[in-house]
């Protein structure tokens, strides 16, 4: 037997490896039959069956990468916290800590500051924080004008006061409305429709109280003061109250002993224009102008004369809400609101008290 025939005999004693290329051979010659893998009889297991858990905690992940991020959670060193000693908070970081206990200093130094030293006015005993307001408030007193305007010479207490008067000399600018009457302008048409009713005597704003008509709104709110009796405007000086704050102006420059309308004729100053314009008509002009058809009595002012009237008629324009009774004139209501006790009030009449008295000629 040769060599050759000896090995063959050799591959054949193994039949399972000849069944094997047999086989391979034929799967490779057939393409319509599936190639099966050798672990075919074991079936794969998926990725969720797996199971990594943790040794420290016991906690379960279903990849290994997923468990060894979650190691450190154990060998981590825990986190350092900075404690303020005020107020017991906890921060992570010492910046944090120090922005915080900033505000715990702050309160601190309002406690720590010293009081501010009071400086009193000599003439009313008022109390100032700081020495120029002091400064400034004695003016009302002494009537001192420091502040002079440049154009025309005239004198102010305050600097912001003159500064305001010094632009009235400027170029003003173009007042679009004007009145077809009087030829006065105006920037806004609501401040010309106001002012035509000056004209036209229209009076919209009626009182409830005692039917009183005005032209504008502000004069009714001036005027339900009166029978309300309320002064929200005080002086700081005398404390005295005022029904509107041109009223309060006005009785600030008796304080200040300011006199800025002067008369044409003798250069008599005075606080208010009505009184200059009274003492003009009645030292210099002498006329009277104004006569009630009543009893012939004359007078220089058409105010005097009104006030006068109300001997005739009766009327009593000034109401007491607390009683229902009325007066002619308005110091005659507030001497009587004096006679009332505080929060003592009685409902009104259904008809107001209206007397009636003779005018003695």
């Amino acid at each position: 037997m040769s060599n050759f025939d000896s090995h063959m005999l050799r591959e054949i004693t193994y039949p399972e490896v000849v069944m094997v290329m047999m086989g391979s051979e034929s799967d490779s010659n057939d393409a319509s039959t599936p190639t099966q893998p050798e672990n075919s009889a074991k079936p794969a297991r998926s990725i969720s069956d797996r199971a990594f858990p943790c040794s420290d905690c016991g906690k379960v992940f279903n990849r290994p990468s997923k468990l060894e991020r979650h190691k450190p959670v154990h060998t981590r060193k825990p986190k350092t916290l900075y404690q303020c000693q005020h107020c017991d908070k906890s921060f992570p970081q010492q910046e944090k800590l120090n922005r915080h206990q900033k505000c715990h200093n702050r309160h601190k130094r309002t406690h720590s500051k010293k009081p501010k030293a009071l400086h009193q006015c000599s003439y009313c005993m008022k109390t100032f924080s700081k020495l120029n307001k002091l400064v400034r408030h004695k003016r009302m007193h002494t009537g001192e004008r420091p502040f002079v305007c440049s154009v025309c010479g005239k004198g102010f207490s305050e600097a912001g006061h003159c500064k305001a008067h010094e632009k009235t000399h400027e170029e003003q600018p173009e007042k679009p409305h004007c009145c077809p009457d009087c030829g006065m302008c105006f920037f806004k048409a609501s401040e010309l429709r106001r002012h035509f009713r000056s004209h036209t005597g229209e009076k919209p704003f009626k009182c409830s109280v005692c039917e009183s008509c005005f032209s504008r709104s502000e004069g009714l709110k001036r005027h339900m003061r009166s029978h309300t009796g309320e002064r929200p405007f005080k002086c700081l000086i005398c404390f005295k109250g005022f029904y509107s704050r041109q009223d309060l102006n006005i009785h600030g420059l008796t304080h200040s002993g300011e006199k800025p309308h002067l008369c044409p004729v003798c250069g008599k100053g005075f606080s208010q224009l009505g009184n200059m314009k009274e003492h003009e008509q009645n030292v210099h002009i002498k006329s009277a102008n104004y006569i009630c058809n009543d009893c012939g009595a004359s007078f220089t002012r058409y105010k005097s004369l009104t006030k006068h009237q109300r001997t005739h008629t009766g009327e009593r324009p000034y109401l007491c809400l607390t009683c229902g009774r009325r007066f002619s004139w308005s110091h005659s209501l507030s001497r009587h609101r004096r006679s009332h006790k505080p929060n003592k009030k009685v409902a009104l009449p259904k008809k107001p008290l209206i007397f009636f008295f003779r005018c003695l000629k």
